[in-house]
C-alpha cells in the first residue's frame, strides 16, 4: 500500500507542476505572439502590450475557470416562459458565471476599438487571447456586435442608432448591449436566398417583421440583424433587406417569441433559440435593395474574420496544454515530449498555427486600412474578401484537427471534462468550423468570384508584389515564388473545365492559395523576428509548414528533420 501511495504521489505531483505551468499569463508566456503585437503595432506597443498582459492574466487566472463552471450541464441556459405573476417573459436565465465571464471580456474594452475605423486588429488581438478560453458563451456575439457597428458605420441616421452604439461600446456584460445576427431560416441554410420571413410597412414609419428564424445564436441579445423580404414579388436575394430589430420596444419586448433552445454539440453556454416573428418592429438597414449587400459585405465578412481569430485562438490554447502536459507525464521512463511521433504532433500543430496566425493577423491590418481609405479600389476589396473567405476555411480546417490531436497527447486524460479545457475546446471548435459558411460554402464562393471577378489574377498579382520585395537568396522564396508559378497555371486549366470538374478542383486550389499567403506572410514576420529578437521560432515553423505544405515532394525523415521537430517543441 505504501509503494502504491508513493507512485500515486510522483504521478499527481507532475501533474500539479503541469497545472501550474498552463494557468501561467497566456500572453507573457507566448513570445512569439509578443512578437506579432510588435510587428504589428510597433508606434503603440507598450500600450496594447500592456493591455494585453492584464487581460491575459484574466483570461488565465479568471476566465477559464468561469466558463468551465458555466459550461457544467446543470448551469447552462435555459427559458422561463412566464414571470412570477404569469406574464409572458421568454426569459432567458444564465448562472451568474455567465455574467461574471462576460464581464471579463467586456472589460477588455475590445468593443469601443472598432467603433471608428482602423480599430479592427486591436480588437482581434485581444478577441484572440478570449477565444484561447472557446467560444466561452461571449466570442461569437461579439463578433455579431461587431458586424453591427460595420454596419451602422455606413448607414445613415435612424431613431436611437448613437444611443445603440453607446451601450454596445459599455465594458460591462451586466449594463451592455449585444448584438445578433439571425439569417438561417429551415428551408433554406446556407440559401439564403429561400428566406421567407418577409417585412411590412408600419404606421409608425418603420416596418414590422413576420415569420421564424431557425438558428438564432444569442438569443438573449438586445439588438438583431435579420434579413426579411420586403418585396413577396421579388424572388431570391434580391427581395431581402436587413432590418434591426430592438429587443425591447418603447419600454416593452418588442413582437416575438422564443420556440425552444437548440441541444447543440458546442458553444453551449450561448442561447441559441428558434424565433417567431410576430409583427415585430424593426428599423431598415441603409436602402432595402442594398439589405444582402450589407450582409455579405460587412456582417458576414467581419464574422469570417472573427471566427478565424476565434479558431486559432482555440488551437492555440489546446496546443499549449498539450505540449506542456508531454513535458510533465512520464511513461516508459521518459517524458513523453522525448518520443518521435508526439513531437512532430506538437510541432505540427504549432507550425501550422504560427503560419495561419500570420496570415490573419496581417489581412485584419489590411482590412484596418481598407476601412482607413488606405487603400478603397475595388481590386483590394475583392482581395480582401478572398483572403477573408481562404482563411475562414483553412483556420476551422486546421485547428478542428489540432485540438483533436492536442487532445490525443493527454491520451484517457483528454477526454475528462474536468482534467483541461480540451473537450471543451474540441466541441467548440467543430460548431465554430461550421459558423459563417461550410468548408463546401466558403469554395464555392471563391469558385464563383474566380470565374465572375477573376479574383485570382488580383491575387497572383498581389503574391508577386510581395514576394518582389525579396531577394531570391532568402530561405524560401524561390519555392514559394515556384509554386505560386505553378498553382496560377493550373487555374488556366482550370478553367477549361466543366462546371463539374470545376466544383471538385475547387478544394485544392483553395488549400494551396491558402498555404501559399500564410507561408508569404509567416516568412515576414520570420525574418523580423530573426532581426528584432534574434530568434529563430518563427522560421523553424515556417520551415516545417514548407515541408508539410509547399513542397511537393515527401519529407525525408532523417536526422534534420528531428532535429527541427525538437527545436519547435523547445522555442
Amino acid at each position: 500500500m505504501e509503494e502504491t501511495q508513493i507512485a500515486n504521489k510522483a504521478g499527481r505531483d507532475a501533474l500539479l507542476n503541469w497545472e501550474e505551468t498552463i494557468y501561467k499569463n497566456i500572453y507573457s508566456n507566448d513570445t512569439n505572439l509578443i512578437h506579432t503585437i510588435h510587428y504589428y503595432f510597433p508606434k503603440d506597443f507598450k500600450r496594447i502590450n500592456s493591455e494585453l498582459e492584464l487581460f491575459g492574466q484574466r483570461v488565465s487566472n479568471e476566465l477559464e475557470a468561469l466558463v468551465a463552471e458555466n459550461h457544467a450541464a446543470s448551469n447552462l441556459p435555459r427559458i422561463e416562459a412566464y414571470s412570477a405573476v404569469g406574464e409572458h417573459t421568454d426569459q432567458i436565465i444564465h448562472h451568474p458565471s455567465y455574467i461574471a465571464a462576460g464581464d471579463i471580456i467586456y472589460g477588455s474594452k475590445l468593443i469601443s476599438k472598432i467603433v471608428n475605423p482602423g480599430g479592427l486588429l486591436e480588437c482581434l488581438s485581444l478577441f484572440f487571447l478570449s477565444s484561447e478560453a472557446g467560444e466561452a458563451g461571449h466570442n461569437c456575439p461579439i463578433a455579431c456586435s461587431a458586424g453591427i457597428l460595420r454596419v451602422f458605420q455606413k448607414v445613415p441616421d435612424f431613431p436611437n442608432k448613437q444611443i445603440y452604439i453607446e451601450k454596445l461600446m459599455l465594458p460591462s456584460f451586466q449594463t451592455n448591449y449585444t448584438g445578433a445576427q439571425f439569417l438561417t431560416e429551415v428551408q433554406g441554410g446556407s440559401d439564403v436566398g429561400l428566406n421567407a420571413v418577409y417585412a411590412e410597412p408600419s404606421e409608425q414609419n418603420t416596418w414590422e417583421i413576420y415569420g421564424e428564424k431557425w438558428f438564432c445564436s444569442n438569443a438573449n441579445a438586445d439588438l438583431f440583424f435579420i434579413t426579411a423580404r420586403f418585396d413577396k414579388n421579388i424572388s431570391g436575394t434580391k427581395g431581402l433587406g436587413l432590418f434591426l430589430i430592438p429587443a425591447v420596444w418603447e419600454n416593452a419586448p418588442n413582437h416575438f417569441t422564443l420556440r425552444r433552445l437548440k441541444e447543440k454539440l458546442g458553444t453551449r453556454s450561448m442561447a441559441t433559440a428558434e424565433i417567431d416573428f410576430h409583427g415585430a418592429f424593426a428599423y431598415p438597414m441603409g436602402s432595402l435593395e442594398d439589405g444582402f449587400h450589407l450582409v455579405m459585405e460587412n456582417v458576414l465578412h467581419i464574422s469570417r474574420l472573427f471566427n478565424s481569430f476565434c479558431m486559432l485562438g482555440m488551437a492555440r490554447r489546446a496546443h499549449t496544454i498539450a505540449s506542456r502536459y508531454a513535458e510533465h507525464r512520464i511513461a516508459f521512463s521518459h517524458p513523453i515530449i522525448d518520443y518521435p511521433l508526439v513531437k512532430e504532433n506538437l510541432a505540427r500543430i504549432k507550425a501550422e498555427n504560427m503560419a495561419l496566425v500570420a496570415g490573419i493577423f496581417h489581412t485584419a491590418q489590411m482590412q484596418d486600412q481598407f476601412d482607413m481609405k488606405k487603400c478603397s479600389d475595388k481590386n483590394t476589396e475583392l482581395l480582401l474578401r478572398l483572403l477573408v473567405n481562404i482563411q475562414k476555411y483553412l483556420s476551422a480546417k486546421y485547428s478542428v484537427e489540432h485540438v483533436h490531436h492536442s487532445l490525443d497527447v493527454l491520451a484517457g486524460n483528454g477526454t475528462i471534462e474536468t482534467f483541461s479545457s480540451i473537450p471543451r475546446l474540441f466541441r467548440d471548435s467543430i460548431v465554430c468550423e461550421n459558423w459563417e459558411g461550410t468548408h463546401n460554402t466558403l469554395r464555392m464562393q471563391v469558385l464563383k468570384d474566380i470565374l465572375k471577378y477573376h479574383v485570382d489574377k488580383i491575387y497572383f498579382s498581389y503574391m508577386k508584389d510581395e514576394l518582389n520585395k525579396f531577394s531570391d537568396k532568402i530561405p524560401h522564396i524561390k519555392i514559394i515564388s515556384k509554386e505560386l508559378q505553378q498553382l496560377e497555371q493550373d487555374i488556366l486549366t482550370f478553367r477549361h473545365l466543366d462546371n463539374t470538374l470545376q466544383a471538385l478542383q475547387i478544394r485544392l486550389i483553395v488549400d494551396q492559395m491558402a498555404e501559399l499567403y500564410c507561408a508569404l506572410r509567416l516568412l515576414f514576420e520570420a525574418l523580423d523576428q530573426d532581426k528584432t529578437m534574434k530568434s529563430c521560432s518563427k522560421m523553424d515553423c515556417l520551415e516545417l509548414f514548407c515541408q508539410l505544405h509547399i513542397h511537393k515532394k515527401p519529407i525525408s525523415y532523417d536526422k534534420n528533420y528531428l532535429e527541427l521537430i525538437t527545436k519547435l517543441n523547445k522555442s
